[in-house]
């Protein structure tokens, strides 16, 4: 016989909130049309496929959660939560069984916590779905890593959890016509956000999105080709939803949405999105001051996918120029930096991976420039040549940037656009060149009512204390009140 902690009578709480036939977790029983040892029967189930047996319960254990409110121990809820979900066709959380219960453990948790315990899809799936639901609040619970701990969870820890199609009797089924619909969606969300980036209701809409796969991943049926399909768009949602997290300063989530992703890219076979998205982690680590470690995961990106097509390869080869620019290495930073613009220059972007469309030279000459920023604000030789040649390459590429696109007036990248500008800026202030500086923050301003993300409106919104020291000048002046009108106004 199963013991009595292991019947869920740990956590007492007042039965009349909680327990009794009007409770939550037994009007949600009597929509399933099951009775509590059934549920528990369910739960054992799962717990079995999952290869925990040990965490089994007494088939009677469900009764005294219903008739008097008890709540079993971690991991329990969650499973109940999940075969529910399961029975009913729509989400159910732990919250909505035990509504007003304190959770367990601690509120916070690292981007990287239990990160090396995902093995299957049940797993990948519970993690998206609370991942879903804590990094839109405002007070985002999921806090970022050291750069050592981030490498360590690439290299050592994310293997890639097993995932399979799901043929459930009884469950609609997903359509190859569907699952072409949903991604022409993401595709249009990616280039919403190349554009003009990422703000409190852009990261909404792609939660909501991510959301529905990950309801269809659980509770649909499909066939194993519709299923990767599937998986797939998930691994783009959440690689997309971790960029959104990082230009709106959520650091923690973005590094946690971008393991999750890279869980399921290794799953499936996809080296080459699974690059990409280590790419991206060795970008926010280098912006996060982590120098060494970002040029680790830069090269983890370069080993992930062996035969990277030409322009994949340029996309990882700029990563691991920025991250040598945070390093302090001049030397690696030019080797990879040129490296990346002959591959560029010598493959047509039309052959590049879906993922990679927005990879211009203009796009990767505009890293190369804050690059040269990055490093020049670290030299004590040799800082106004690099300084001199950032200035000249921001500008190219943030004027490219700012130009309408085929067959608009709009600006083709106003966030990357605006994003390069605030480096020019900072290159010309740092060499004295008040005039270059002050027609980089009118160009900035100027893009300021297209651009969504917090972080790149707060690296420009930096830059007026650091011009307002020179209001001495007349054409410094001037810029303020330009400065402080447009932002009234946005």
């Amino acid at each position: 016989m199963v013991g009595r902690a292991r019947c869920g009578l740990e956590m007492p709480v007042n039965t009349m909130a909680v327990g009794g036939a009007d409770s939550a977790l037994a009007q949600l029983l009597r929509l399933a049309e099951w009775s509590p040892r059934q549920l528990v029967i369910a739960i054992n189930g799962r717990l079995s496929s999952q290869g925990r047996e040990r965490l089994r319960l007494d088939p009677t254990a469900g009764y005294s959660w219903v008739r008097r409110g008890f709540r079993p121990r971690p991991p329990i809820p969650d499973v109940a939560a999940a075969v529910l979900s399961e029975r009913l066709g729509y989400s159910v959380t732990v919250a909505q069984l035990w509504p007003g219960l304190p959770e367990s453990g601690e509120t916070m948790r690292s981007a990287t916590s239990g990160i090396g315990d995902l093995t299957d899809l049940d797993d990948l799936v519970r993690e998206f779905d609370e991942l879903a639901t804590a990094a839109v609040t405002p007070r985002c619970p999921i806090s970022e890593v050291s750069g050592v701990d981030l490498a360590f969870a690439v290299v050592d820890q994310c293997r890639g959890a097993a995932v399979a199609g799901r043929g459930r009797a009884g469950h609609d089924r997903v359509l190859p016509e569907q699952v072409d619909l949903i991604a022409a969606h993401v595709v249009a969300l990616r280039r919403l956000d190349d554009r003009h980036g990422g703000g409190a209701l852009s990261l909404r809409y792609v939660t909501a999105e991510l959301r529905s796969v990950v309801e269809l991943v659980q509770y649909a049926s499909y066939e194993a080709g519709t299923g990767k399909r599937l998986l797939a768009i998930l691994a783009d949602l959440a690689q997309l939803l971790g960029w959104l997290s990082f230009d709106s300063g959520r650091t923690g989530a973005a590094e946690r949405y971008l393991l999750l992703s890279l869980e399921v890219c290794r799953g499936l076979g996809a080296a080459d999105r699974a690059a990409n998205v280590i790419g991206m982690l060795s970008y926010i680590s280098a912006f996060a001051g982590h120098g060494v470690q970002a040029v680790r995961l830069a090269e983890a990106a370069v080993s992930e996918c062996a035969k990277a097509d030409p322009i994949l390869r340029a996309r990882l080869l700029g990563r691991e120029a920025t991250a040598a620019a945070a390093d302090g290495d001049l030397a690696r930073f030019r080797r990879q930096s040129q490296e990346a613009a002959a591959l560029l220059h010598r493959y047509a972007a039309a052959d590049a991976p879906s993922f990679l469309y927005y990879l211009s030279a203009e796009q990767l000459a505009a890293e190369t420039g804050q690059s040269l920023v990055m490093l020049a604000s670290q030299a004590t030789t040799g800082r106004t040549g690099l300084l001199s040649e950032a200035a000249s390459t921001l500008a190219g590429a943030v004027a490219a940037m700012a130009a309408p696109g085929c067959g608009e007036a709009a600006p083709a990248y106003p966030r990357s656009a605006l994003l390069h500008a605030t480096f020019l800026v900072r290159a010309c202030l740092l060499r004295g060149d008040l005039e270059q500086a002050v027609a980089g923050m009118r160009t900035g301003l100027g893009l300021l009512p297209q651009v969504q993300s917090p972080r790149v409106r707060g690296y420009l919104c930096g830059l007026r204390p650091v011009m307002a020291r020179r209001s001495r000048s007349p054409v410094v002046r001037d810029l303020l009140d330009e400065f402080d009108q447009a932002s009234s106004r946005v």
